[in-house]
């Protein structure tokens, strides 16, 4: 699912999918920006949080998935990328 200015519709997914995945892209969707993290890794919410929607309304917008395939799936249709080894966070390790 793709979270686009919703910090409480992204909130709840994670709330309720903590074994779940998401990911990082660039805002509009486009570019070859795709980072994918555990549910639970805190680096995707490091925002500014005076801002409307800091997490899912400035310069990243975020795609979960209950599975890497999904995100991987995501990123190819969407940004006809192919996801490599540099597209997973190296600090939570969501390697498939």
């Amino acid at each position: 699912m793709k979270w686009d200015t919703d910090d409480r519709g992204y909130e709840q997914w994670l709330t309720a999918h903590p074994q779940g995945f998401q990911a990082n892209t660039g805002r509009p969707v486009g570019g070859r920006y795709f980072r994918i993290h555990r549910a639970d890794c805190p680096l995707p919410d490091r925002s500014k949080p005076g801002n409307l929607n800091p997490r899912t309304g400035n310069r990243y917008l975020k795609i979960t998935a209950e599975t890497i395939a999904e995100l991987v799936e995501w990123a190819t249709e969407h940004l006809k990328l192919a996801v490599d080894r540099s597209n997973y966070c190296k600090r939570c390790g969501p390697h498939p």
